[in-house]
C-alpha cells in the first residue's frame, strides 16, 4: 500500500500502559529496545492525543510536533525512527495500536486516508469490535465515519472517481447494491451527492 521501514502492533491497557509490543522486521527491535520504548512512550507527541483525548483515527507525528522537536526526545534517540503514522483500534480493556515508521519521506495525506479505509477491516480482523455505526466499546471514537467494511471500500473507490458500474465490478456486487450502499453512506456522512461524500471523507482527517 505504501512504503515503510517497520510496523508495530502494540497492546495497551485502559490506562495507556504497554502490555505487549511487537514489531516487524523483528531484528530491528531488540528486547532491550522494546523495553526502553515501553518506558519512554509517554514522551511520544501522539501519546496524549491517543490515550488522553481518545483519538483513534490515523495520525501523523508531524501534525503534532516538528521533526526537530521529536529528535530531541529520548524516545527518538532510542528508536531512530523519524516519521510515524499511527492508528488505534479499541478492544475490550484497552487499545491495539498499529504504528508504521520510516526514515523518509514523511507520510502523505493520501497515505493517511488509505490507512483510514483499512481501519474497519483491521477491527473486523481482530474480531473484537462490531464494525459499523456507533461508538466503539470503551471510547467515544467512531470507526472511520461509522462505515462498514463494504461501505469503506465503496467510498474509497468513489473518492478515486470510479463509476457505480466499476465499483460493482471491483467489489463483485451489482450496480443496484452499490447504489444502496451509497444511499447509506450519504446518510451516515450527512451529504446528498458523490462529490460531497468524497470531500467529507478527506475532511474527516484534516
Amino acid at each position: 500500500m505504501f512504503g515503510a521501514d517497520t510496523i508495530c502492533f502494540d497492546y495497551f491497557d485502559a490506562r495507556g500502559n504497554a502490555q505487549f509490543l511487537g514489531a516487524y522486521p523483528c531484528h530491528l527491535f531488540t528486547p532491550a529496545l522494546l523495553q526502553a520504548a515501553a518506558y519512554l512512550l509517554p514522551q511520544h507527541p501522539l501519546y496524549e492525543e491517543v490515550f488522553v483525548r481518545g483519538n483513534t483515527r490515523p495520525l501523523r507525528l508531524t501534525d503534532f510536533a516538528s521533526v526537530q522537536e521529536f529528535q530531541r526526545t529520548e524516545l527518538y534517540r532510542a528508536s531512530g525512527l523519524t516519521y510515524h503514522l499511527t492508528m488505534g483500534t479499541p478492544v475490550p480493556g484497552g487499545l491495539i495500536m498499529c504504528a508504521i515508521f520510516r526514515q523518509a519521506p514523511d507520510f502523505s495525506r493520501f497515505e493517511q486516508t488509505l490507512l483510514a479505509f483499512v481501519q474497519p477491516h483491521l477491527a473486523a480482523l481482530l474480531g473484537q469490535l462490531p464494525v459499523g455505526p456507533g461508538p466503539a466499546p470503551g471510547t467515544g471514537a467512531p470507526l472511520v465515519l461509522g462505515l462498514t467494511c463494504r461501505e469503506a471500500d465503496i467510498l474509497f473507490h468513489l473518492a478515486n472517481g470510479r463509476a457505480n458500474k466499476e465499483i460493482g465490478q471491483l467489489c463483485a456486487i451489482s450496480t443496484r447494491t452499490v447504489q444502496n450502499h451509497l444511499h447509506n453512506i450519504y446518510h451516515k456522512l450527512g451529504v446528498d451527492n458523490r462529490t460531497a461524500a468524497s470531500l467529507r471523507a478527506v475532511s474527516w482527517l484534516s
